[in-house]
């Protein structure tokens, strides 16, 4: 590659332009000939394949939706426990200090976030079991092994 500088913008350019292929497709490793996917048939498509992959993104939408709205109710119902339960451990804190007053601005935080972790860990965990259950559809129906 050369470097020349004009007054205005650098140049870059390269002395090789030629790229060279390897017309033998033969494994360096164990030295038998690798099949190019050119020459493998492409699958035909047959009268039901757009129907059938229709229904089967449909099915995964619908494998989506009601994997993450499970995992969103379930995270607010543990959300919502786990952060009345640290506001309730804050009320017995200041209860045992004998000076029952009203929660701390802290402790209504920490509830919050703590809240809002349990709810995006159980969304989370659901997207990735419908992930799972997509690929499985997917191996399924690719393979034709539909049981």
């Amino acid at each position: 590659m050369t470097v020349s500088f004009s007054s205005v913008r650098p140049s870059f350019r390269s002395n090789n332009t030629t790229i060279q292929t390897c017309e033998h497709h033969v494994c360096p490793t164990c030295g038998k000939p690798i099949e190019s996917n050119e020459s493998q048939p492409q699958k035909k498509k047959g009268f039901f394949t757009p129907v059938k992959n229709g229904f089967i993104n449909f099915r995964k939408g619908c494998i989506d939706f009601f994997h993450i709205v499970g995992g969103a109710a379930k995270g607010i119902v543990w959300g919502s426990l786990s952060a009345g339960l640290v506001l309730f451990g804050n009320a017995v804190k200041n209860v045992a200090k004998n000076a029952p007053k009203k929660l701390s601005l802290g402790g209504k935080v920490l509830a919050g976030v703590v809240g809002t972790a349990v709810l995006a860990y159980n969304v989370v965990k659901a997207k990735l079991n419908a992930n799972q259950e997509k690929a499985n559809l997917d191996h399924r129906w690719e393979t034709g092994h539909n049981s």
